[in-house]
């Protein structure tokens, strides 16, 4: 088994992967993209960046941290339960799911910001900084190993964080800006610590391996990306808060080069590399 012959069935795996459940779709929605990072946000739909009302601000507008007061500190775990299936026009529809009742370990999220002057640095009143953990795209999927597909994908997981150091400045009463890095990587606590994709291989392939035997290809890396926002505040009532605020962030998506390994019934074969670039949003 050549090197070069892993990578390419490491792409293409990649690929499929993608293009089955993170490439936005008509009955898919945004696939496997956690939108939920804080509790308040969930319960609006997740309509959260044009206001600030806790610290996960940091994540759906930077800008929006210089509207919090002190330090603030907010923490969560998204539960996440469900099933899949796959409809084929040759075959029983496959049924699949996260791996249990409930996606373990859960997409988790950590929020801490602090007014400068709160930290002691009294000449710097308009200056908030803060650090965030995300899980942006807590992928986990399983399909039965007998069942019609599992020579294309039997497990497939994405555990990546995002670490989210963060700074905000206020212009003026009306207008704010922040911005920070994204630093996307993969940590041992979350799931393998790599991105997986299993299946079994197909009778009589071309490469001699048993029908059935277990194949895995795997790889981490760890890309930096940024993030960029205004929070425009027209109106405020007589006690200062709000009225009115409009917002724009910007999340830049850097490119992931995997590299791990190409497995077979557990023995490592050879090495893996592939590439997935992650999407700009606009919110």
């Amino acid at each position: 088994m050549t090197l070069i012959f892993c990578r390419l069935v490491f792409f293409c795996l990649i690929i499929g992967f993608l293009n089955t459940f993170l490439i936005p779709q008509t009955a898919l929605a945004e696939g496997f993209r956690i939108l939920d990072h804080g509790a308040s946000a969930t319960g609006q739909g997740a309509a959260f960046t044009a206001q600030a009302d806790d610290a996960s601000a940091l994540h759906y507008n930077p800008a929006g941290m210089t509207q919090l007061k002190g330090i603030q500190f907010s923490a969560g775990t998204l539960l996440i339960g469900g099933t899949v299936r796959f409809k084929s026009d040759l075959g029983p529809n496959v049924k699949g799911g996260v791996g249990g009742t409930i996606a373990n370990p859960p997409p988790s999220t950590l929020f801490l910001t602090a007014n400068l002057p709160a930290l002691g640095f009294e000449n710097l009143p308009n200056w908030t900084v803060g650090i965030g953990v995300t899980t942006p795209y807590a992928l986990q999927i399983e399909y039965p190993d007998d069942s019609l597909i599992s020579p294309v994908l039997t497990s497939a997981s994405l555990g990546l964080i995002d670490i989210k150091p963060t700074l905000a400045y206020k212009l003026n009463d009306y207008i704010s800006v922040g911005g920070g890095l994204d630093i996307y990587t993969f940590a041992s606590f979350l799931g393998e610590g790599q991105a997986e994709i299993q299946q079994n291989a197909a009778p009589g392939n071309a490469f001699g391996i048993p029908a059935g035997t277990g194949l895995e290809a795997n790889g981490k890396d760890t890309a930096l990306g940024f993030n960029a926002s205004v929070l425009w505040t027209p109106f405020r009532n007589q006690d200062g808060h709000p009225l009115v605020n409009l917002a724009f962030v910007y999340r830049n998506g850097p490119n992931l080069d995997l590299k791990g390994d190409f497995l077979a019934g557990g023995t490592r074969l050879a090495g893996a590399a592939t590439n997935i670039e992650l999407p700009d949003i606009y919110t």
